[in-house]
């Protein structure tokens, strides 16, 4: 006789072990695209064979030049071939070249940006959260920090202060901010060595450490021990294909630095141990162009993109996503949910929320409550619009952020 019962908990036990142990694995990637587009328009050709080849699903550029370019990569270089994958952060332009996120839209949302103002180019930050599988059901959601930093370059002493002015104030932001856990911070940093303030710094600066994924750090420039991680340059003559530097690969100055807990994924978010790597770089180019023989790497036709499309290679490297609860999280999960057929959140106790705010998918807070009558039961969300929400809720375990959809 067939136990129903008993397949019943099976079903149920393998249902909630998917749960548990779902994670999505990403890919990330920072680009310095040599003054796009105002050098040379025609390589957004070239960029569209890079990204077939990299499949990012986020993708961070320096040295964008203008609104017309921000679109052309979208339009021409990743949402091609019938595809519409990709959305953007908002383009600024600031002083000098410009930075700016793509990203799958599939699998993130654009929770917030801001620019952070240096002595020179601005900092961009974009907030992101995870989209998972159960994107229109009530559960926790996970926020990721993207940095893009294009630091001063030059190897002369006022170079390497300018450098250090702007890491401080990078730090700094992060230490007001109270921002330590899920963190990427990358671009092209143009650091010649480990030593320089700048590079100390951003590793250590304001007690908020962060990590080169690969350990490499060391005195790079013109050292054929650090050949195989070697980001620039591309070329080796000068009068390069638009422009920019020359002398060979001989320098790391792109670089992707991680907040510590992305080692041990405490957070929900750990980077994919031995992923980081310079697209293109296979070592054999010390002081050599990428195109000048057979590249281990990539196909000859990728490694003539790369050499075209920039001076620098792109950094990338893959991280997971786990979409399990915590305790904390499973515990808030059972307290609060919203009832579509009432129109609001469901609180069983609550004894246990001290605080809740709802903000739209643009960041806006929409409702905020902090005082709560006892054995209150529902919140009015009838005001709001259909759409996806965040809902911030502290309660006497943690602080955690938690989607919800109103439809």
């Amino acid at each position: 006789m067939i136990n129903f019962k008993n397949i019943s908990s099976i079903i149920l036990s393998l249902l909630f072990l998917n749960i548990l142990y779902s994670q999505d694995t990403l890919k990330l990637t920072y680009y310095n695209i040599l003054n796009f587009p105002s050098q040379q328009q025609d390589r957004v050709d070239t960029l569209r064979k890079i990204i077939d080849f990299i499949q990012p699903d986020i993708f961070v550029v320096n040295e964008l030049t203008s609104f017309n370019g921000a679109m052309l990569i979208k339009n021409n270089a990743l949402n091609v071939n019938g595809l519409d994958r990709y959305s953007n952060a908002l383009f600024y332009d600031g002083p000098d070249t410009d930075n700016l996120l793509y990203y799958d839209k599939d699998k993130f949302g654009l929770y917030s940006q801001n620019q952070i103002s240096t002595t020179l180019r601005d900092i961009s930050e974009y907030v992101l959260f995870h989209k998972s599988e159960n994107l229109n059901s009530f559960s926790d959601t996970t926020f990721i920090y993207f940095y893009s930093l294009h630091l001063k370059a030059g190897n002369s002493s006022e170079s390497e202060e300018r450098r250090n002015q702007d890491a401080v104030i990078f730090k700094q932001y992060l230490l007001e901010n109270e921002i330590r856990k899920n963190i990427f911070v990358g671009g092209d940093f143009n650091f010649y060595d480990d030593s320089e303030l700048a590079c100390q710094e951003i590793q250590f600066g304001q007690n908020i450490d962060l990590i080169d994924p690969i350990d490499k750090m060391g005195n790079w420039h013109s050292n054929i021990a650090y050949n195989d991680c070697h980001t620039q340059s591309t070329r080796l003559s000068s009068g390069g294909y638009a422009g920019g530097a020359n002398g060979g690969m001989d320098d790391r100055f792109d670089f992707i630095f991680i907040s510590e807990d992305l080692i041990s994924g405490q957070n929900g978010v750990k980077y994919l141990n031995d992923s980081y790597l310079a697209e293109g770089q296979d070592g054999s180019y010390f002081n050599q162009e990428l195109n000048l023989f057979s590249n281990n790497a990539v196909s000859q036709d990728v490694a003539s993109a790369l050499f075209h499309m920039s001076d620098h290679l792109p950094v990338s490297l893959l991280f997971t996503v786990d979409n399990t609860l915590t305790s904390a999280e499973m515990r808030v999960e059972n307290k609060i949910f919203y009832n579509s057929h009432l129109k609001s959140l469901v609180v069983d106790d609550i004894s246990e929320i001290q605080y809740l705010n709802i903000s739209d998918i643009n960041g806006k807070s929409v409702f905020k409550k902090s005082h709560f009558i006892k054995d209150f039961k529902t919140i009015d969300l009838s005001m709001l619009k259909f759409g996806f929400y965040i809902l911030n809720c502290k309660t006497k375990y943690s602080t955690i952020a938690i989607k919800i959809i109103i439809n």
